[in-house]
């Protein structure tokens, strides 16, 4: 009769017994902002006055000149980022609360 005993196994990337272990905070000093400049107006992102995002493609637009476009561009109006396939329509364009924190971050970066 055998009697295998096994004690105190340690495993690579555990932590020994007893060991305690600290929480880890990541923070990102990447961008999440699709594009840096309105496609329509040119203006930087940081120097809109009114921003709001296209909830398809997350595009970030200068609102007043987006809704122009849209409306003056019938019946399919395209998103004007080169590439971009999405259909823009007034009512998914939306001012977003997250897109002004991304914004004012990017102010303070």
């Amino acid at each position: 009769m055998y009697i295998l005993s096994l004690l105190n196994v340690h495993h690579a990337g555990q932590p020994m017994p007893g060991e305690e272990q600290e929480d880890i905070v990541i923070t990102s000093t990447q961008n999440n902002l699709l594009n840096m400049k309105c496609p329509l107006t040119g203006k930087p992102v940081t120097e809109l006055q009114n921003p709001v995002r296209w909830m398809d493609c997350k595009h970030i637009y200068e609102k007043d000149p987006v809704i122009h476009y849209i409306s003056t561009k019938k019946p399919h109006p395209r998103c004007p980022v080169a590439g971009c396939p999405k259909i823009l329509q007034v009512g998914r364009v939306v001012s977003d609360p997250l897109l002004t924190i991304e914004i004012d971050e990017m102010r303070l970066a």
